[in-house]
């Protein structure tokens, strides 16, 4: 009874109540003034600028519970900026993650939200009551006196006035000058949806804007046998947990064994999501001219001008990203993940019908083959016999459980050494030209160092989410028609390369040309040319990877690993 007193006293005080919503509103704020790389004048806005805001928006209606009710979107952007906080560290919520939100299969949004508990937990206990506290004021209509409001209004008007002064002087360490729709939460955010919802429209006309687009390809020189191409686009692996990029746990045995692969040693991603990532690998696209994707097609429609059969082949689920609209242009699709589903099929379930097609269709193919590969929840992504390095079952993801989850994302690339020797497998029983490049499109965190960053498409980039592997294997057949290619593969192994250059290689391997084909980006290719490798920004923009907010920590790693820059 004493409590509800209180609460009682508590809700019927307008002003405690106006105090109150503000405070738990300011909540992400707080946070983003110890993790911003602002000087004192940027941090001073951080907080001066949405409260203002708050004040200006609290004083315009008489009912502060309806006021907050009105509010309850923003609410729910706050939640997910301290989801954000909890998995990044650092930063606002950028536009990919807009994007990555309408385009997440339920299955992966429930291990996501499983392994984030505590900051799931945090954001109910906070914005729930505030909620229900806001709907009792607003029933029993508590209001802000006239006199009150005004003197709200006047001080939001002055904060909102003072940070734009502000903004002139104030500088963003990592960038250089200051922007409040880049740099002022919730300003920033609000504006991040804007430019997530036009690219989301945009996109959609894609089949539109692309239809009368050809790649006047031509296929330059044929093998004595039918050729047989496969792009194997791998999930959330990074190079550093493969043994073949010298890891200290033997994660690669069967590939290890093969001496026709040919492994690129420094292998940069152009972006950290896979929307973006996987569109610059199937396209002409880069983070240079990533505008291209609106009016250009795949790759796979170039293999179908000269004659192939195509087949897409994906673990992944259909999500009306440009990935999605890519393998309708196949002459065949298959999708073993389905977005409205909790499906969790292992990769090798692609494998029969990866047999079947080879069989059963004569002539030339391409493949390109979607896999889960190394996505979490870890555990979930291979079968009991891949369990080797123990324990590997984890439940919340903190710094104690560092281990487990090593060992789970470690077997996970032992089962995709598995899956990829067994493709590899399937093609030697073939009397045919063939030949696989497999590339993944972004790496991971793992709660590497003392940010302890986990998972990846965060708004700024790690080391450890850029560097990928990536390699071809080229059968002894294929050897034997194209040994000139072979031997370019092998003299630009050591060289830097990005995702882009997946591309130009995979239509340079086939012997297709084409205007839109540039040998300086294809790795089977004597012109290939070292260049400045960039990374695509939250706002398609591009910048040198080494400047896209990459920290101490990373730079670090970079050396150490002799990455070039």
């Amino acid at each position: 009874m004493e409590l509800k007193k209180h609460l009682n006293g508590f809700i019927e005080n307008p002003v405690r109540l106006f105090i109150f919503f503000v405070i738990v509103n300011l909540l992400p704020t707080l946070g983003l003034v110890f993790t911003e790389p602002f000087d004192i004048w940027g941090k001073t806005i951080l907080i001066l600028l949405p409260l203002g805001l708050y004040f200006v928006l609290f004083s315009l209606l008489r009912n502060i519970g309806l006021a907050q009710l009105i509010l309850i979107p923003l609410l729910i952007i706050h939640a997910f900026q301290i989801v954000v906080f909890y998995l990044f560290g650092e930063s606002v919520i950028a536009a990919d993650m807009f994007l990555n939100v309408v385009t997440t299969n339920v299955s992966e949004a429930g291990e996501v939200l499983q392994g984030v508990i505590a900051s799931v937990i945090f954001v109910v206990i906070v914005y729930i009551p505030t909620i229900a506290i806001a709907a009792i004021a607003c029933r029993r209509k508590v209001c802000l006196g006239k006199e009150f409001r005004i003197k709200v209004l006047i001080i939001g008007i002055l904060a909102i006035s003072t940070s734009s002064e502000l903004s002139f002087i104030a500088e963003n360490k990592d960038r250089g000058n200051y922007a409040i729709y880049e740099d002022a939460y919730p300003v920033d955010v609000f504006c991040n949806l804007k430019f997530a919802r036009q690219k989301w429209i945009k996109s959609k006309h894609y089949k539109e804007t692309s239809k009368n687009f050809i790649f006047n390809a031509n296929k330059n020189e044929n093998a004595a046998q039918r050729e047989i191409y496969v792009l194997v686009i791998g999930e959330t692996s990074r190079a550093d947990n493969w043994g073949l990029y010298g890891y200290e746990r033997n994660t690669t045995p069967n590939l290890e064994r093969d001496s026709n692969i040919v492994l690129f040693k420094d292998v940069l991603t152009q972006s950290n999501t896979t929307h973006k990532s996987v569109s610059i690998m199937l396209t002409a696209a880069s983070a240079e001219n990533y505008g291209i994707i609106y009016e250009q097609k795949s790759m796979i429609e170039a293999f179908k001008e000269v004659g192939f059969s195509t087949v897409f082949i994906s673990n992944q689920s259909a999500n009306h990203t440009f990935t999605d609209y890519f393998a309708q242009e196949a002459d065949y699709t298959d999708y073993y993940r389905h977005f409205n589903e909790k499906t969790n099929n292992l990769d090798e379930i692609i494998l029969p019908q990866f047999r079947h097609y080879i069989d059963s269709i004569p002539g030339n193919i391409f493949f390109i083959i979607h896999s889960y590969g190394s996505h979490f929840n870890y555990k979930e992504r291979y079968p009991k016999e891949f369990s080797i390095f123990k324990p590997d079952n984890v439940g919340e993801i903190s710094r104690a459980n560092r281990d487990i989850l090593v060992n789970a994302y470690d077997n996970t690339i032992l089962y995709t050494d598995k899956f990829l020797y067994d493709i590899i497998t399937v093609l030697n029983q073939t009397e045919a030209c063939t030949s696989m490049l497999y590339v993944s499109d972004h790496g991971e965190d793992i709660l590497d160092d003392d940010r302890q960053k986990f998972l990846h498409a965060s708004p700024n980039p790690t080391y450890y989410q850029l560097r990928i592997p990536m390699f071809i294997w080229l059968s002894p057949i294929y050897k034997e028609n194209f040994l000139p290619n072979a031997m370019n593969a092998y003299n630009n192994e050591s060289k830097p390369v990005s995702t882009n250059a997946v591309f130009h290689t995979m239509l340079d391997m086939a012997q297709i040309s084409t205007s839109y084909l540039n040998p300086e980006f294809s790795l089977v290719n004597s012109q290939f040319k070292i260049a400045k490798r960039t990374y695509l920004n939250d706002h398609d923009e591009p910048i040198f990877f080494y400047n896209a907010g990459l920290k101490e920590e990373d730079k670090i790693m970079i050396e150490k690993k002799n990455i070039h820059h």
